[in-house]
């Protein structure tokens, strides 16, 4: 196979294809690139699993790969055993060991709960009730652990069904509640199989499990060492001094994580139990590695259109994740297919409710704008265009119009105002005779002189050109009046 994956085939078949490119030279499935990821959406649920072997797990992963490929509930799943040891990364060759596995795997059990768990008890039975310093109710949980043992209440499902081996080919079955999990991608998180596969100690793939479906809350809750003790199980872990744990098994795990993983991990640890100084409980912060981040964008093969989803629509990593799980199917082509589907109803109005569901949703039901559409629209811009432009023409036009008329008046304020004030000018600066007989017409020939001066309270022989501008009223009427015989003498003299 070359290295351009067929992206059109399914995740399934996009795994056999990279696992007959690479059983010739013995490579292992966490040496595949990253851009080549092969994962699933794993139901929450089953962060649950407690008690579980290293390649007790991966086996779990492989199977559960396969049965979430298939969106339908199945009797039987059947493939190469070759191929389903190179998912598990499993390359012994010791049948009885890999028996030993399967019984492992089959006398484990899942207990379904509503609540998530955050504790066990001393035989290992999960708890849903958080422990906080100063809960009584939980508190007295962990105080009465013969109430929480004798409390058989819940459901319990096996891991797997029976499994067959035969002829160079592996068939098994699951139960099909389990199954229905694991087809569930709504309730669900991004494990690779990529990642899972590289992990070589047993509590690094146990906290691992534990802590991934909270990546986006970069936090735990509180937790009970007692639950991070029985991961992996029964051993002298489960009973070893808080510092020996630490030294031997839960440190060595933190830097395992951090070293093979997508994800940073620390934690802090304090003494839950009022009035006790023993440390009890450990909560974890974790965030994604930068690298991680940058192998989407690989991922993608082009940063253009990662950085499209990552700012523009705000994908989370859970989505990010369902198109790593899909890259066989979900094209570049296809993204940017959706992408643009997205654009065009948002554009068209369309009532949307976060725009990277849709997105998703429009990449997962491959919408997309067809041509006829794309005609319509451009269609309809142009018509908006046009009449947006005859509008913007018209109401230039009337703002045209509107500044003439403004500029018309304020040029005939100041001319008048010009006038104004050299009439006053002129009236200040004639000799007695002129004034008298100007003061003398306004009387006798203007009417609103005469209630002008009326308004004044006075009489008009009390005018004289002497105190004429004296009165406010008077004088406003007044000088109107001396420029319009300036303007009639003007024209006597042109004529």
């Amino acid at each position: 196979m070359s290295s351009s994956v067929d992206r059109r085939v399914t995740p399934l078949q996009f795994a056999l294809d990279l696992f007959v490119e690479m059983a010739p030279a013995q490579r292992s499935i966490d040496e595949a690139a990253p851009d080549k990821d092969i994962g699933y959406q794993k139901n929450r649920v089953f962060a649950r699993i407690i008690g579980l072997g290293l390649s007790a797990r991966r086996f779990v992963d492989a199977a559960y790969f396969i049965v979430a490929q298939d969106p339908d509930i199945q009797e039987n799943y059947d493939v190469t055993l070759s191929f389903f040891k190179w998912l598990m990364r499993y390359d012994s060759r010791n049948k009885k060991h890999f028996s030993s596995v399967i019984r492992s795997v089959k006398s484990s059990m899942l207990e379904v709960m509503s609540a998530p768990v955050v504790s066990v008890d001393a035989t290992g039975r999960m708890l849903a009730e958080p422990t906080e310093p100063g809960d009584e109710k939980a508190s007295a949980a962990i105080d009465n652990l013969d109430v929480a043992v004798q409390d058989e209440e819940g459901d319990w499902l096996e891991l797997i069904g029976r499994v067959s081996v035969r002829n160079g080919r592996i068939r098994f079955r699951v139960p099909v509640e389990l199954q229905r999990l694991i087809k569930d991608p709504e309730n669900s998180y991004w494990t690779s199989l990529l990642v899972t596969s590289r992990f070589t100690l047993i509590y690094a793939r146990g906290i691992y499990d534990h802590v991934l479906p909270t990546v986006p809350n970069g936090i735990t809750d509180w937790l009970s060492l007692d639950l991070v003790r029985n991961l992996p199980g029964k051993s002298w872990a489960n009973n070893a001094e808080f510092k020996y744990f630490k030294r031997d098994y839960l440190e060595p795990a933190i830097s395992q994580i951090n070293e093979l993983s997508d994800i940073e991990l620390s934690y802090e640890t304090r003494a839950g139990t009022p009035g006790s100084r023993k440390k009890d409980q450990i909560r974890f912060r974790l965030k994604r590695k930068e690298a991680a981040v940058a192998s989407k964008a690989d991922m993608l093969n082009s940063v253009a259109l990662f950085m499209t989803l990552q700012k523009e629509f705000a994908l989370s990593d859970t989505q990010f994740e369902r198109i790593a799980q899909n890259r066989a199917v979900w094209t570049d082509e296809r993204i940017q297919q959706a992408i643009e589907y997205t654009r065009w109803k948002i554009r068209q109005g369309e009532k949307i409710k976060t725009a990277a569901g849709y997105m998703m949703k429009a990449l997962s039901d491959n919408y997309r704008v067809s041509e006829a559409d794309k005609q319509v629209e451009l269609i309809q811009t142009q018509l908006v265009e046009a009449s947006v432009g005859q509008r913007e023409s018209k109401s230039e036009r009337q703002k045209a119009i509107e500044a003439s008329l403004a500029a018309a008046t304020a040029a005939d304020d100041h001319r008048r105002q010009e006038e104004l004030r050299l009439a006053r000018e002129f009236f200040n600066e004639a000799d007695k005779v002129p004034r008298e007989e100007l003061v003398r017409k306004f009387v006798a020939s203007s009417t609103m002189g005469v209630r002008a001066i009326e308004r004044q309270n006075l009489k008009p022989a009390q005018v004289t050109e002497a105190n004429i501008l004296t009165f406010p009223d008077v004088s406003n009427t007044f000088i109107p009046f001396v420029a319009g015989e300036l303007r009639k003498a003007m024209r006597a003299r042109r004529a």
